[in-house]
Parts: structure tokens; C-alpha cells; sequence
């Protein structure tokens, strides 16, 4: 029985060549093991035999069709043959599979270079529509309190419904665009838009729309993607212009191994309120951060991911509360119930810590924010899927007027194209 734990430590060591030695010789014996046969088409692979491995990886393949990874591999394999159309085929079977993201960005840099190959350099082209229903606890993000104690005034003031939670049912459309035109080797241009408009039932006036466009530029390597953009988000609320941010962003990710993904992210905005009452809430803002993915079971394509981020929002226009200093965390995981359907969760916390005492309050203002996302994503099949989701939202603050609590419940249905 050969050693398979000395065989895979020996190929994530970057020892292909050994490990095909150790394994090779017991292929008449070990054929039809799948961990064997796995290993063996790895090893093949990574020594410079493709034929070979993909002997192997249909071995794999033939005992669990769903093995991503082997299809992955197999389409590296074809790939090295130059058998450039299987290539496609099997990474076209992969990223249905919806992976993680590590080997999203390798299936995205395999497919370019068989375009380059293939064609030459093309418009590669993506996007989705969508339609969602739902039900909002506090459409307006406002407290559940009717009055609040004003120290500067010493009295109890009684709130206006428009500032007073409240709850709807609601119904959204939505859609994406996302371009990309390669230059050269690992480089593209790149841009995306998206679009959601979100109606209520009963409360007309929180109605919005948003709309987002993103342009830029992506370099991709074997083990790194870096991005760099720029865009804007137009925010319409009840069919008025409400707020506009453009921005600057930049993303590098590295692939530490198979399994493991690092990130550093920062983004520049600036945030302007265009109705005059609000107009005091405009600032710019400084964010950035570092992330990681590590994927725990290939075989259910369980993967947990978090990240830590600061960030400086200067008020430009006179805030109350002064210029906000925040900190914030998110954790999450995707786990696969089988080949169809993933079950998803990520949990967000942020502190903000204003720089300047409210002199309505006569306090500084601190804030303590709460985000938590449960959902399923149900791939009926290549083109649709249906995912509900439930959102839940709670901001503690030391000034009353500020602490909500927010759950949305809502299911949508997604069509794409690729």
C-alpha cells in the first residue's frame, strides 16, 4: 500500500516528480482508489505527464462524477495537451458547481487563456436578472420609541411617524452586467453595473433605487488577483435624488495554497446627501482591511471566510456628531447540502466612535452595529436558482433616537448568464 499522506505532503511541497515516483509504480494495484487515483493524477500532472493524469482523474470521476477538484484537474490536464475545447468543457462543469473563490479566479484564468488561445483577445460577457419579495420589520432603519428625552431642552419630544420604525411588505427588481477585455497575458479591462429598485406595499415614500457602475483594470497570475477601480452609486429615494458616492478601490488577493486565500482591500469614497435637510451628513471616507478564505472540505465545498477592517469618515458639511472613527469584523461560512443547494451565514460587527459631542444630547455618540445573514442557494439548474434569505440588523447607540432593531425576510429568484 503506498503512503498517500507522503505522496500529497511531497506535491503541496512542490515535489511532483517524487511523488509520481512513489506512486506510479502501484498503479495496476491501486487503480480504482479514489484517493490514490487522485493523487496519482496530481502528481502526474505536476510532473509534466497530462496524458497520464487524465487516466487518473476519469478513474476519479467515474466513482464521483461531483468531484470538483478532479475536474478541475482534468481540465489543467486537457489544457497541457492542448485539447483546448474538453478544457472548456470540464471548467464550464466546475464553475456550475458554483466553488469557492479560489478556484472561481483559476477556472477565470484558465477560460482566458483558451480564449486567447482559441480567438484572441474578446469581450467576455456576464449578468443576471432578478426578482425579489419579501417582508421589511422597519423599512425606514428608525427606533421603536415615540418620544425621546432632549437634555438640551430638558424635556420628553414626542417623533413624527416618518421617524418612528415601521414595517411593510415589499417586492424588488434587479440586474448586473459584468465585462471583461483581456490586453495581455493576465491583464483586462474590466467593468460592471448593477441596478435594484425595491417597492413597498404601503410605505411609497421609502421606495428607492440604486444603481452602481464600477471601471477599472485586473491582473491575474497563478496565485494573485489584483484590481484596481473606480465607480459610483446613484441612491434615488422615493423618486427623488438622495444621495451619490464615487469612489476608489483597490483589492489584491493571493492564493496561499489549494485551500487557503489571503486579501488586502481599501476604498475611497465620497459620500454627499443631496436634499439640503440632509446635506450635513455628507463626509469622505477612508476604508481598508485585510481578509482570508480557507476552504475546510473540498468534498462539501465547506468554506469559512472573515475579515478586519478600519475606517476614517471625515464630516465635509457640519455633522452633529463630528468625524466617526470605526472598526469593524465579518465571519462567514458556505457550507454545500449537495451538488444543488449551499447553505450560507455571515455575521458582521462594527463600532463608530464619533469625534465630536451632540449638543442635542450632550454626548458623544457611539454606535455598536449587528449584522447577521442566513440563507440557501438552490441551483434548480446552469441558468436559475432560488435563494431565501433572512437579514437581521441591530445598532445600539447611547443616543435613543439611534438604536433600531431591522429583520427583512425575503426569497429571490436569479437568472444568469455566462
Amino acid at each position: 500500500m503506498p503512503d498517500l499522506a507522503r505522496a500529497k505532503a511531497l506535491i503541496q511541497d512542490g515535489k511532483a516528480e517524487q511523488a509520481w515516483s512513489l506512486l506510479a509504480p502501484q498503479e495496476y494495484e491501486q487503480a480504482g482508489n479514489e484517493q490514490y487515483d487522485y493523487l496519482l493524477g496530481l502528481a502526474a500532472l505536476e510532473s509534466g505527464h497530462p496524458a497520464r493524469a487524465t487516466l487518473a482523474f476519469e478513474r476519479v470521476l467515474a466513482v464521483d462524477p461531483n468531484h470538483a477538484g478532479a475536474r478541475l484537474d482534468m481540465a489543467r490536464a486537457y489544457y497541457a495537451l492542448g485539447d483546448y475545447q474538453r478544457a472548456r468543457a470540464e471548467l464550464d462543469v466546475v464553475r456550475r458547481m458554483h466553488p469557492p473563490l479560489a478556484a472561481r479566479l483559476t477556472i477565470e484564468r484558465y477560460l482566458a487563456a483558451i480564449d486567447n488561445r482559441l480567438h484572441g483577445p474578446k469581450v467576455k460577457a456576464s449578468g443576471y436578472l432578478e426578482g425579489t419579495l419579501g417582508y421589511d420589520s422597519n423599512v425606514n432603519a428608525a427606533t421603536a420609541l415615540t418620544s425621546v428625552f432632549v437634555p438640551l431642552f430638558g424635556v420628553n419630544f414626542t417623533l413624527t411617524p416618518v421617524s418612528v420604525m415601521r414595517s411593510d411588505s415589499f417586492m424588488a427588481l434587479g440586474g448586473g452586467l459584468e465585462l471583461s477585455y483581456p490586453m495581455t497575458s493576465g491583464l483586462s479591462l474590466i467593468a460592471e453595473g448593477a441596478l435594484q429598485q425595491r417597492a413597498y406595499s404601503h410605505a411609497d415614500t421609502f421606495a428607492y433605487r440604486s444603481s452602481d457602475l464600477q471601471v477599472g483594470v485586473q491582473h491575474l497570475t497563478k496565485q494573485d488577483r489584483l484590481s484596481l477601480t473606480v465607480g459610483g452609486n446613484d441612491y434615488d429615494l422615493d423618486n427623488a435624488a438622495y444621495r451619490r458616492i464615487q469612489s476608489a478601490n483597490v483589492e489584491w488577493r493571493h492564493q496561499l495554497d489549494d485551500r487557503t486565500q489571503l486579501a488586502l482591500f481599501g476604498n475611497d469614497a465620497r459620500i454627499r446627501y443631496v436634499q439640503e435637510a440632509l446635506r450635513t451628513e455628507s463626509s469622505d471616507m477612508l476604508l481598508y482591511g485585510v481578509g482570508a478564505l480557507h476552504e475546510l472540505d473540498a468534498a462539501t465545498r465547506f468554506v469559512a471566510y472573515g475579515s478586519l477592517y478600519l475606517g476614517d469618515d471625515t464630516a465635509t458639511d457640519g455633522r452633529i456628531d463630528g468625524d466617526r472613527r470605526l472598526y469593524g469584523a465579518r465571519l462567514g461560512a458556505q457550507h454545500a447540502l449537495s451538488a444543488e443547494v449551499d447553505l450560507y451565514a455571515n455575521l458582521t460587527w462594527q463600532k463608530s466612535i464619533f469625534g465630536q459631542e451632540n449638543a442635542i444630547f450632550a454626548t458623544a455618540r457611539r454606535d455598536w452595529q449587528y449584522d447577521l445573514a442566513l440563507g440557501l442557494t438552490w441551483r434548480m439548474n446552469s441558468a436559475w436558482s432560488l435563494r431565501p434569505q433572512l437579514a437581521w440588523t441591530r445598532n445600539d447607540s447611547n443616543i435613543p433616537i439611534d438604536e433600531y432593531d431591522r429583520y427583512q425576510l425575503f426569497v429571490t429568484l436569479r437568472r444568469d448568464w455566462r
